[in-house]
């Protein structure tokens, strides 16, 4: 689910501005500037402001290059021409901060907009035209890369989630037969499903982008925010459902209020799941069309799939808001860290051909980060599923949706876990830029 809190200061890739920056007449620099197509877009923000310029360029690999002036959290999205589809977006762009996003756009119409928070309705939805560019000549074994990874990728999507539905009602059925115990120890190892395509399965949608990851996904601080009211009235609790509503309801204190009355509300809330999963398992294997039509995944899909995985640790997971109840958050963290190597892998032959160093360098990045997780590994269960420590016990949290922690309070595990996550998220958001045309 979007988040509306950036924790840390992710470091953003603005390498694209500084080498325009630095242009001269050197031939090779023109070529650099061509490879970027020159098409290097502005975006301005404010908290009730999204400001475009230029508002038309021609087809290939644009960068926008992101300010939030405002004083809230925000996001930028590129949404295609019905206005449901997200074509690519950045969320958690914190006040004060620029971030670049970098994507390939065919000619057409586009909308782009900004929603503060990542809730509520568009801010400064405006229209953006792709006028056609000049053809860009890829040989054989670069479009046949691209088109195994684009295939390979959507093959390990339709995988996550069609175990994500059966993982989902061994869960439910132990959670509705009040077997409080299983279903505590199912929930961490069910969710990792989703975890792993997070950013691919939140940008569809059955009537608009993003809809059913708001019924599975939601945080109740998100909808608190959007309503104007505490976590635990009973208004807002009325409207939430997914797997964190009943993760309240396993986890949370008696006394916080977050306990279902009932078992029918019980099993209302885990039908709605279970019907939920269904449908975003029928939206992927193409039994029902989505708000854009058909699910299919751009080789921007896979490109920026790693990136964005690693920002769900980097921007909010990392003090303890996903699983605000349970705190299984380092089971959220070793699914996204998996989602991404995935993601990447199936790019990694072109991004070494396009920068070896910047392969060489996510490797490394990778393979610190998973040496890191490792060290709060706590066993393994009968299926041989990895455990993981309660992250409340290595890390200052944020608890039952209360205030989250600030950068200074980190402990020194939870610091050592964020500075490599931001090694590794740094040089995978390159990689858009790097072969995207």
């Amino acid at each position: 689910m979007k988040r509306h809190s950036a924790l840390i200061a992710l470091p953003t890739a603005t390498l694209l501005a500084l080498s325009l920056a630095a242009c001269t007449d050197n031939p090779q620099n023109k070529k650099d500037e061509a490879a970027a197509s020159g098409d290097k877009v502005t975006v301005t923000i404010t908290d009730d402001t999204c400001e475009v310029s230029p508002a038309t360029l021609p087809s290939g690999k644009v960068s926008f290059s992101v300010t939030n002036n405002g004083t809230k959290p925000n996001e930028f999205e590129i949404l295609a021409e019905n206005k449901l589809q997200i074509e690519s977006e950045k969320e958690n762009i914190g006040p004060g901060t620029t971030t670049t996003v970098t994507t390939a756009l065919e000619e057409g119409t586009y909308f782009t907009a900004c929603k503060p928070n990542m809730v509520g309705d568009f801010v400064g939805l405006a229209e953006f035209t792709v006028t056609k560019g000049e053809d860009v000549a890829v040989d054989s074994d670069t479009q046949a890369a691209e088109d195994k990874a684009i295939t390979n990728y959507t093959g390990y999507v339709k995988d996550q989630v069609g175990q994500l539905v059966d993982a989902t009602k061994d869960f439910t059925d132990a959670y509705t037969s009040g077997d409080t115990e299983k279903a505590k120890a199912l929930y961490p190892l069910a969710r990792q499903h989703y975890e792993r395509i997070e950013p691919t399965a939140e940008s569809f949608g059955i009537k608009e982008a993003g809809d059913l990851d708001g019924s599975l996904d939601a945080r109740v601080q998100d909808l608190s925010v959007d309503a104007g009211k505490k976590p635990n009235d009973p208004e807002v609790l009325a409207d939430w459902t997914g797997w964190h509503r009943i993760e309240a309801d396993l986890f949370a204190k008696k006394s916080e209020g977050f306990e279902f009355k009932s078992d029918a509300d019980r099993k209302k809330v885990a039908d709605k799941l279970n019907k939920d999963t269904k449908t975003l398992y029928d939206l992927v294997y193409g039994k029902v069309d989505g708000a854009s039509g058909k699910f299919e995944l751009k080789l921007s899909d896979v490109a920026t799939g790693a990136s964005a995985l690693l920002e769900e640790v980097a921007l909010s997971k990392i003090g303890g808001e996903e699983e605000t109840f349970s705190h299984t958050d380092l089971f959220d963290f070793h699914a996204n860290v998996e989602g991404a190597e995935v993601a990447y892998g199936n790019v990694e032959k072109l991004v070494e051909a396009e920068d070896p160093e910047l392969a060489k360098k996510i490797t490394t990045n990778l393979d610190a980060v998973k040496q890191v997780l490792k060290k709060y590994q706590d066993g393994k269960d009968d299926e041989g599923n990895i455990l993981y420590q309660d992250y409340s016990k290595v890390a200052a949290v944020q608890k039952d949706a209360g205030e989250a922690p600030k950068d200074s309070d980190y402990t020194e595990a939870q610091q050592e876990l964020s500075d490599a996550v931001n090694a590794l998220s740094e040089p995978l958001s390159q990689v858009s830029g790097t072969i995207l045309r």
